[in-house]
């Protein structure tokens, strides 16, 4: 019979490792078959090893950049903005992993967080205006369409996802304001973000008012 010296136990049947600790086992098999199930590796730990490649690679192409640039100095530190972009990607993949379970909030996350680099980008790069003329608008105008879609596909209650929905028409009527402001330059991406948000707001207003009220009271404690 097998054993497993780390343990201290008997292992029925053929076993390669110990069940308990992984061991290695001594000994000879009884031939009595198998008596432990066979677990398949658990989705999480395969996410898990998949995550800790891809930060093994962020870390590689970090290095190799800065070396570079360090022996290559022409064009200035432009190894500071591969660093500022691989951080960035990191800070928007930390929260899509962490808020996965809610994908309208994780949509909503990603607007919010999304513009919010983007208008950095935009100002440490001398502020172009492309954060707000573009991005902002088009994050917005896509997440009503995406949350709308996945509310569809997963069944989902309205109150499940009628708040975050509401948040993002108001954050497009914000890009509106900012045009009207002068802080917008181009004006179609706005315009229609502004026009969906309307059309949203509307449908959300009237024809899900009562759960809009409840959803709004239950989060306010109203």
């Amino acid at each position: 019979m097998l054993r497993c010296e780390h343990c201290q136990v008997d292992l029925p049947g053929e076993q390669n490792r110990c069940p308990l600790c992984q061991h290695m086992p001594t000994g000879i098999p009884d031939g009595s078959g198998d008596r432990f199930p066979h677990l398949p590796v658990h989705r999480q730990a395969v996410s898990r090893l998949l995550i800790a490649w891809i930060a093994f690679g962020s870390v590689c192409a970090t290095a190799v950049c800065v070396a570079i640039n360090i022996i290559i100095p022409a064009g200035g530190w432009w190894s500071l903005f591969v660093i500022a972009g691989i951080a960035s990607l990191w800070i928007d993949f930390g929260i899509l992993i962490k808020k996965r379970k809610n994908l309208p909030k994780n949509i909503l996350w990603q607007v919010i967080l999304v513009s919010f680099i983007a208008f950095l980008w935009d100002l440490s790069t001398g502020f172009h205006g492309w954060a707000l003329d573009y991005v902002l608008p088009l994050l917005c105008s896509c997440a009503m369409f995406a949350m709308t879609v996945v509310a569809k596909a997963r069944k989902l209650d309205i109150q499940d996802y009628i708040l975050y929905l509401v948040i993002d028409c108001i954050l497009g009527i914000g890009s509106f304001i900012l045009m009207l402001a002068g802080a917008v330059h181009v004006v179609i991406p706005t315009v229609v973000c502004f026009g969906s948000s309307i059309v949203f707001l509307a449908f959300l207003s009237f024809l899900e008012g009562k759960a809009l009220w409840a959803e709004i009271q239950r989060r306010f404690h109203f």
